[in-house]
């Protein structure tokens, strides 16, 4: 049935009049004297009555307007100690003649767009003049702290949990039409920036009238202890310099639908920190989430929404969900690193138009900050060929020896090992990133170098790479970058295993276990000093005799594993600690002298190529996930029942399920291998683990399909200790086809799926 303009309008202006007017919201349509008016809306001293319309002519306003002086007149007589007031509401600009007509008419009479009329709402212009002058989540310089007015933005991919590919633009679309989202990526991934540029094209797209639409965006940070959306959107609307108590403005217009809300890092508003401990972390991180809920709850169904925050802050996504209050409508999306393409344009804003590194993390903080310090040059210099472990190793003697040059009084290898110190410090706090002190930075100088900081030693403090402003009010530092503090703060781990009973090393401190480019780093260096696994095992029994939680020993064991040693000691217990990801890769790892108790490991990933009787026992363990199990009743004997498991990724019936795909063979392979690379966790495959699931006619042609997809400019070949590592190739066109082919492999008609059906 079609819909009559004017009568949508009408109910659009009463919308909007309900709301100016809150204590007349009963107010409506009514007759008066006969004649109906479009609204009445009577309140303790006032009376507005209000005519609209979306004609343009002379007479509809000469009518309209002596509608109102009457309803006026009849008001004034009815309510004497009332004050009547008419509003002449057009669906466009007022004409000249209608203007002029109400000029004319000598009565309490005003004539408003109905833009104007809304716009007593709030006052959007001025706001997101204001708004776009401040500060921006943590988009700052990391060089000062300082926030940063201006930036280079490169578009970011996002996708989400299906592999569905989204840009910017396609967003703000979504968001335009009511659709809501929650935005994830690690630190330095961009989500600030990204929050950026939905508010500025947003803003771009209101003031041009485009869309009725205006984006109102809050950094969490600012709001910590509140619960109560109109506080915050008080205390926001003071912070950006739009006013006291202009903040209901803000309210009025975000639930009459008319505004788009972005919502900047839940993670900043709460005690961090992955795993559940206890149930009483869950719950302070629910409570935290309180503010985030009562936002969704009050916001209209019909307004967009874009939640932002670190990604792996909560558990898992159920309690994400939970905790902010999200239901099925919310589309989970996360920031990628940027395509070849994408960095070439940052970084060529930049003024930088060399090559970069396959291994390095392309994440805009990092890029940035490299650049900003002349530190990418230093990348050139290291093999091509090599795995991100290798690189990042090679990287931080590059850039340490710089360093030295510059500071003359203090060695490379002193420049590294006080980098190394200072990420080993950062291991206190949640996320590795550090909070250090300016006391911190001059003892681990000390204790390094032997002797107190001169004037070189402190300018070298000052601006030692890797680090930035964390707060520049009290002078403390932070590490830039997650995988540039794993890897330099795999640098006294691998100090301890060398010589674990000189180079004592006090873990009672760190939050959890290396993330896995920072163990890929010294099991990189002890394969390079040719460490046999019985030295590694020694390290192991030292580093037990710590007091728990055990986070050092899970390094060292951790080492091993990715070394395909075993452990070869005594029976030893880590207890308490957190490690992100255990990894089986091969059926040669003996572990079962090691007993886990108490751990928190997010991924255990655990095939059945891998006998039993070789496991570690795992007592009162809590698994985020398992992958390569179907369920708690395909667990071995050496994962007690007091463990609990959050879920199950079972891999292997995935692999199981492509394969019995009514496709060649070599296209079966293809699928798996694209799976592994461009939709699993992790920035590359061991070549053994693209082997891991398929049957013996499968795996015969896995060489074949790995030759096919280098040609294609699929994947790039690197070494690591003595495996062969492959690395999805960073490129927006690969990774488009590469979900494309996942989706629909026979509608897709790409020619890789056509090459490898002829595999095998």
């Amino acid at each position: 049935m079609a819909t009559n303009p004017d009568i949508e309008f009408e109910c659009e202006v009463r919308r909007i009049a309900r709301l100016l007017w809150p204590d007349a919201a009963h107010g409506g349509a009514q007759m008066i004297a006969g004649r109906e008016r479009d609204g009445v809306f009577e309140s303790a001293e006032e009376v507005h009555i209000i005519e609209c319309t979306t004609s343009r002519s002379r007479d509809k306003a000469i009518q309209d307007v002596k509608k109102l002086k009457e309803a006026i007149k009849f008001w004034e007589q009815r309510e004497p100690t009332k004050s009547a007031k008419g509003w002449f509401v057009t669906k466009d600009e007022l004409t000249a003649d209608q203007a002029t007509i109400i000029r004319d008419s000598k009565a309490r009479v005003v004539g408003v767009s109905f833009d104007q009329f809304r716009a007593k709402l709030v006052n959007a212009k001025e706001y997101l003049d204001l708004r776009g002058k401040y500060p921006f989540g943590s988009v700052a310089d990391p060089e000062t702290g300082n926030a940063v007015s201006e930036i280079n933005y490169v578009e970011l991919n996002m996708v989400d949990t299906d592999g569905h590919l989204y840009s910017v633009d396609a967003t703000i679309d979504a968001l335009q039409a009511g659709k809501r989202f929650i935005l994830l990526g690690d630190y330095g991934a961009g989500k600030s920036s990204t929050m950026r540029e939905f508010f500025l094209r947003l803003r771009k797209k209101y003031l041009a009238n485009k869309t009725l639409l205006f984006p109102i965006l809050l950094n969490l940070r600012d709001h910590l202890g509140q619960s109560d959306p109109v506080e915050a959107l008080d205390r926001h609307a003071y912070r950006v310099g739009f006013g006291y108590n202009r903040g209901t403005e803000l309210v009025r217009a975000l639930r009459a639908g008319y505004a788009v809300l972005l919502l900047d890092g839940f993670d900043e508003i709460a005690t961090t920190g992955w795993a559940s401990r206890t149930k009483k972390l869950r719950e302070i991180r629910k409570r935290s989430m309180e503010l985030v809920k009562n936002f969704i709850e009050q916001t209209p169904q019909e307004s967009g929404i874009v939640v932002s925050g670190r990604a792996h802050f909560f558990d898992n996504d159920e309690e994400m969900m939970t905790s902010l209050g999200a239901d099925n409508k919310f589309r989970s999306v996360s920031l990628n690193d940027f395509t070849a393409e994408q960095v070439t344009d940052f970084l060529a804003a930049k003024g930088w138009h060399e090559a970069v590194p396959s291994w390095l993390p392309a994440r805009p903080l990092l890029l940035s900050y490299l650049a900003s310090r002349n530190l990418l040059r230093q990348t050139l210099e290291v093999d091509a060929g090599s795995g991100p472990a290798a690189g990042w190793h090679a990287l931080l003697d590059r850039i340490s020896e710089r360093e030295a040059k510059i500071a003359q009084s203090v060695d490379a290898d002193s420049v590294r090992q006080l980098i190394e110190r200072l990420a080993t410090l950062g291991r206190a706090s949640i996320g590795g990133l550090g909070n250090l002190l300016p006391e911190q930075l001059v003892k681990a100088f000390t204790e390094v170098c032997g002797y107190p900081p001169d004037d070189n030693g402190t300018l070298l403090i000052q601006r030692l790479p890797g680090l930035g402003v964390h707060n520049p009010e009290d002078g403390t530092r932070k590490f830039i970058d997650v995988d540039f503090a794993s890897v330099a703060a795999a640098g006294d781990v691998f100090r301890f295993i060398a010589d674990p009973f000189t180079n004592h090393l006090d873990d009672s401190a760190w939050q959890a276990s290396l993330p896995t480019i920072g163990i890929e780093t010294i099991a990189h260096r002890s394969y390079a000093a040719k460490f046999p696994e019985g030295k590694l095992s020694a390290a192991v029994k030292e580093a037990s005799d710590n007091k728990p939680p055990h986070t050092l020993c899970a390094d060292i064991v951790r080492t091993i594993m990715e070394l395909s040693m075993s452990y070869k000691g005594s029976v030893t217990t880590l207890r308490d600690v957190e490690i992100p990801e255990l990894v089986f890769h091969s059926n040669s790892t003996d572990m079962q002298g090691l007993v886990f108790q108490g751990a928190l490991i997010g991924v255990l990933e655990l095939s059945h190529e891998v006998p039993d009787d070789l496991l570690p026992n795992f007592s009162g363990c809590y698994f985020g996930s398992i992958e390569g199990r179907t369920g708690l009743q395909d667990l071995p004997s050496q994962i007690d029942q007091e463990c609990i498991v959050d879920k199950f990724d079972d891999d292997a019936a995935t692999t199981s399920s492509i394969l019995k795909l009514e496709l060649p063979v070599g296209t079966k392979v293809l699928l798996t291998i694209l799976k592994k690379l461009y939709v699993q966790k992790g920035a590359g495959r061991r070549q053994s683990a693209l082997y891991r699931g398929l049957d013996h006619k499968a795996q015969s042609v896995v060489a074949d399909v790995l030759k096919l997809l280098q040609k294609e400019g699929f994947v790039t070949l690197a070494h690591y200790t003595d495996q062969i590592v492959w690395l999805p190739v960073r490129s927006a066109e690969a990774q488009r086809r590469a979900l494309r082919i996942l989706g629909a492999p026979n509608e897709c008609h790409d020619q890789l799926v056509s090459l490898s059906s002829k595999i095998g």
